[in-house]
């Protein structure tokens, strides 16, 4: 099994980096006050998926209205690394609305290009018809804000042939919340991926962006499923990304229970019967929540292309798209397992994570479920590590532990952790701390 490990030569760039960063601490959260926060100017009715697009524009789905708004949103470039350390973010979004914590839902996080600020889509109850804002969260000040959309430029197109609310899912779920399960960005148009009110419900809308008013949909998206042992055409796609796999534009997907799968993207066309490739089963009894990809620095300190599955019930799937375009070049997977299998996957410690995006080259950003406090916590973790030192009591954490030599780049590790965690005062310039 591959590891994915910084190297120690990386290690030592990025602790230059953090040294020279103005670091958050949890106590620096602020928040403004919940009778400051105008709800006729920063809702909307729905915001299910969000993606950032060219300019940085945020495209917000709303699965129940079957719509998709562009937004067009500023930020100031942040040059320096910041990571967030924000434990309870739920909790203080909900104080804010004038909501408790149980009575909001958050759907989707996204970090701005250029500000890196992360984007939340907050439902304002658990109510079918509940609202929704879009919370903005700094991550050098810690200062919340919500976009405001009176003050904004967008534009908004609705979906052709949306599923109906009649059809519903385990006796109170209407398919129309499936409308939209993810959306994503790629060479001038928007696809928005979830079901539609056909036969074969699972289904692809491609829409030119600027929306003209014109939208094309696949005719049908079959795939072969290797925990169920037959091809499918309803579940609808849950996360999915663009990139290149040999050379070809491909659209990587992920399903419920959980098949990879690749479909070229000249074959999302208007009408086409599209019969993707499942090149991967990533472990039976699971749903994907995110699918991000990123550069990492390996050991022998060459550059290798990775890309993280997030999920709800496993660890993270980390994969390198040299063994990805490996399994693409095969017949894919046929017969029956109950995963993995198809592609070396190597797992990463994300089982507590809701929400994952790309921060900078160093970080990534996350929301996850904080298992002690049952709060929502909004924190950024280094790539190649997937995990906080804070979050464990190890032999490294007492008094006396000294370390030993050949642990020198532990320790540059440990003391470059420590500072973007809130804890600089850990940090040591002696081996035996």
């Amino acid at each position: 099994m591959k590891k994915y490990t910084l190297s120690l030569a990386s290690v030592v760039a990025l602790v230059v980096l953090i040294a020279g960063c103005t670091l958050n601490q949890p106590e620096a959260t602020m928040h403004v006050a919940s009778a400051d926060v105008n709800l006729s100017t920063v809702s909307l009715p729905g915001a299910t998926v969000l993606a950032f697009g060219p300019e940085n524009v945020l495209f917000v789905g709303d699965s129940k209205g079957a719509t998709v708004h562009a937004i067009a949103t500023e930020g100031i470039a942040l040059e320096d690394p910041v990571p967030f350390n924000m434990p309870g973010l739920d909790r203080t979004i909900a104080s804010m609305l004038g909501l408790n914590v149980t009575d909001i839902m958050i759907n989707d996080m996204k970090i701005h290009p250029a500000s890196q600020e992360a984007y939340v889509a907050v439902q304002r109850g658990l109510q079918p018809g509940a609202e929704s804002v879009i919370a903005i969260v700094s991550p050098t000040s810690g200062d919340i804000r919500f976009l405001d959309f009176s003050e904004t430029d967008h534009q908004t197109v609705t979906l052709a042939n949306p599923a109906s609310e009649e059809v519903m899912l385990w006796g109170d779920m209407p398919a129309s919340t499936l409308n939209i399960t993810d959306i994503d960005y790629h060479d001038g148009h928007l696809y928005v991926a979830g079901l539609t009110n056909g036969e074969f419900a699972s289904n692809l809308r491609k829409i030119p962006y600027p929306f003209d008013g014109s939208q094309s949909a696949v005719g049908s998206i079959e795939i072969y499923h290797a925990v169920h042992t037959q091809n499918e055409t309803r579940a609808p796609i849950r996360t999915m990304l663009f990139d290149e796999v040999d050379g070809v534009s491909t659209l990587l997907a992920s399903y419920t229970c959980t098949p990879l799968v690749t479909i070229p993207t000249s074959e999302v066309a208007e009408g086409n019967d599209v019969k993707g490739k499942t090149i991967a089963e990533l472990g039976f009894g699971n749903a994907p929540s995110d699918m991000i990809s990123f550069m990492t620095q390996e050991p022998d300190g060459s550059f290798d292309k990775k890309i993280l599955i997030t999920h709800k019930q496993r660890s993270g799937s980390l994969i390198s798209m040299k063994d990805l375009a490996a399994a693409n070049a095969g017949d894919g997977l046929k017969g029956m397992t109950m995963g993995p299998a198809g592609v070396e996957i190597f797992p990463v410690p994300t089982s507590s994570v809701m929400h994952i995006d790309n921060q900078n080259q160093m970080m990534l950003t996350v929301i996850r479920r904080n298992i002690d406090t049952g709060g929502a916590d909004l924190i950024s973790q280094l790539k190649g590590a997937y995990f906080r030192l804070s979050d464990f009591v190890s032999e490294y954490d007492f008094p006396d532990y000294a370390y030993p030599e050949e642990q020198a780049g532990t320790k540059q590790f440990h003391d470059m952790v420590k500072p973007m965690e809130g804890y600089p005062h850990l940090t040591s310039d002696q081996m035996n701390r």
